[in-house]
């Protein structure tokens, strides 16, 4: 019997189409501790002026520059966002421990035909926070999946390959004493 579609507020919502894993299931789990900064948050607009800066200065060697010459090499400059510096330095200080980990579970199930990068999985991070400080829970997800894609450990974070996802934080105040990313990957062998 096919599943008809119900609607909510006028807009037609299909069915769920869920992928069960069944039988043969695996999770694997990761930890990562420490400060999760959020990707997206603090970074940068930075300006890149220096072609504008080389053809002003070959023109001023040349002539007078005249507004007309101003207002070219103000048009030859662009902007680019630069990352987060603190992002960078989490992804370079726990990049070589999820590799660590990845090697135990490799060591363990590799005779079952696990292999890395895992093509899907399910995921689920639980968050256990050290101190009162309100997170948002979204923005430490992508971090974390991102790194975990960075290195590689899952191939990519879209719906298609890493579905479905869960996330969930909670204050762990005089019970934890840094910050930890309880993550687990579930998939077919």
């Amino acid at each position: 019997m096919a599943k008809r579609f119900q609607t909510y507020f006028g807009v037609p919502i299909p069915p769920q189409r869920r992928k069960k894993l069944g039988a043969g299931t695996t999770t694997i789990r990761f930890v990562v501790t420490g400060n999760i900064p959020a990707k997206k948050n603090q970074q940068q607009a930075v300006a890149i002026r220096k072609p504008a800066r080389d053809w002003a200065n070959k023109q001023s060697k040349l002539r007078q520059p005249t507004w007309a010459d101003v207002h070219k090499a103000i048009s030859m400059c662009s902007s680019k966002m630069r990352g987060n510096a603190k992002y960078h330095e989490f992804v370079k200080y726990n990049k070589p421990k999820l590799i660590s980990q990845m090697q135990v579970w490799s060591e363990r199930l590799s005779a079952k035909g696990l292999t890395f990068p895992l093509p899907s999985a399910t995921f689920s991070v639980r968050f256990c926070w050290k101190d009162r400080y309100i997170r948002d829970t979204i923005n430490a997800e992508q971090s974390i999946l991102d790194l975990l894609v960075e290195s590689g450990v899952i191939m990519d974070d879209n719906y298609f390959r890493l579905n479905p996802r869960y996330s969930e934080s909670e204050c762990h105040l005089d019970e934890v004493i840094y910050n930890i990313a309880f993550i687990s990957l579930s998939f077919k062998l």
